[in-house]
């Protein structure tokens, strides 16, 4: 069956081809009766534009890549998805399609089949990045070709680049503060992978905060490589076997549900024999059982900032560099 173009539902609307575009892209300069009449003809034959034509020829897709890190095969987190679904919501409100590609920040760029061909090829307009780490070939790559991207998260490395983070080494003292002002003397840190800089930097946050208020070194109570709940299940049964702990700090919430079931079968209590903090705050921590006190990390702002920066680098002419900080909060609840 032949596809239709724009010329053959002009000529059964009776108007002409400018028109119909202007209808699609829901232009103001076209009367309501017209409107409705080629509204009605492209709902019946079922009309899709040609959005790859239609960005040849305009030089702009209004489409975004989202690259997230593979992590080994896990790929996103609960907090990754919260964040996305907020970036697409932000996205659509300025008329740009999200599209999400699976990347590593480890190795060169030349796979065909990801993200990176889409914007090589101009088929995508700009980018958002997590996961970022020292070295990281995603960002060279981006910035060589000169396409428009935002981190979420930091860039030590380059002046230049633009990034949305949350202030990581607050995370990590602001964490242990709470934990000393409550009472508990032996705190130990669970993070992800070292690679990765949040994690080095919620860990200097940490340990100053204890250098500072207790002058003490707390560099052994920091334990890597914490990827999913099944690494936190294990590490906190190893931690709490070996050693006399009275409060885990979390990097991730979702990770914290291994923590539980590992100190609910050595028979302790948590919030009475044992304090968790978490970080992230996802919409599920409220629903733990006790519910989760955790480290808050304002996901909507995180979403509206790196979509706002990115659609002033992708329509200027000049380039622009903006770097936000967000603060973070302790959420309290019933785990601490």
């Amino acid at each position: 069956m032949k596809r239709l173009t724009i010329k053959d539902v002009a000529t059964l609307a009776g108007v002409s081809p400018r028109t119909v575009s202007r209808v699609i892209n829901d232009s103001i300069n076209v009367n309501e009766a017209t409107r409705e009449k080629v509204q009605k003809i492209i709902n019946d034959t079922g009309y899709e534009v040609n959005i790859l034509a239609k960005g040849l020829k305009q030089q702009k897709t209004n489409a975004i890549i989202v690259f997230i890190d593979e992590h080994q095969g896990g790929y996103w987190s609960i907090w990754h998805n919260e964040i996305v679904n907020k970036i697409i919501f932000e996205a659509k409100k300025k008329n740009y399609r999200t599209i999400i590609s699976a990347s590593t920040a480890r190795e060169s760029v030349y796979t065909a089949i990801d993200g990176f061909s889409l914007l090589k090829n101009g088929f995508a307009d700009g980018a958002i990045l997590f996961d970022s780490v020292e070295n990281d070939y995603r960002i060279k790559y981006l910035r060589e070709r000169e396409i428009p991207f935002v981190i979420i998260g930091k860039d030590i490395e380059n002046r230049d680049t633009s990034f949305v983070d949350c202030d990581n080494y607050k995370v990590g003292y602001i964490g242990a503060e709470f934990i000393m002002n409550k009472g508990y003397k032996n705190a130990h840190f669970l993070l992800g992978e070292i690679d990765f800089l949040v994690n080095k930097t919620r860990a200097e946050g940490f340990k100053d905060a204890y250098k500072e208020h207790l002058d003490s070194r707390i560099d052994q109570n920091i334990h890597y490589g914490i990827s999913d709940f099944r690494d936190c299940y294990n590490s906190t049964k190893k931690i709490l076997e070996s050693n006399k702990v009275d409060a885990l700090f979390i990097s991730g919430d979702e990770r914290v549900l291994g923590a539980y079931r590992a100190i609910e079968e050595l028979g302790l209590k948590i919030g009475r024999d044992i304090a968790v903090l978490g970080i992230d705050n996802i919409q599920m921590s409220e629903y733990f059982s006790p519910p989760l006190t955790t480290i808050d990390q304002p996901k909507e702002k995180f979403a509206k900032y790196s979509v706002s920066i990115l659609c002033e680098m992708m329509n200027s002419d000049i380039g622009i560099t903006k770097r936000i900080l967000l603060k973070p909060k302790v959420i309290e609840r019933k785990s601490m």
